[in-house]
């Protein structure tokens, strides 16, 4: 993975993904990288209700993420899936529920 790859991440039950934005090695030899996550408001609020509830103080949001807690989406793929899942009208709600 390299600055500029799509990745995503599942995280409290949310889908994230995002663009690697900055990418560094630690002295063990673990890469990790800054992410600039897309239409991440599910996510921000699932992780805002855990601070909540907690009430610990502790800050839930990575600023950086190892190589091994995201996984690289090929763009390729998902455009094909995105667009058969549009090509299936029938088969999918009139109206669409939301995810958060």
């Amino acid at each position: 993975m390299n600055i500029g790859t799509l990745v995503y991440q599942e995280n409290q039950g949310n889908l994230r993904l995002g663009t690697i934005t900055g990418k560094e090695l630690d002295e063990k030899g673990w890469a990790w990288f800054a992410v600039d996550w897309h239409d991440d408001g599910c996510h921000v609020q699932a992780t805002d209700w855990q601070t909540k509830m907690r009430n610990d103080g502790v800050d839930r949001y990575n600023k950086t993420y190892r190589s091994d807690e995201l996984t690289a989406v090929a763009v390729k793929h998902l455009e094909k899936v995105t667009v058969a899942h549009h090509l299936l009208k029938d088969y999918r709600p009139v109206r669409e529920i939301p995810a958060c």
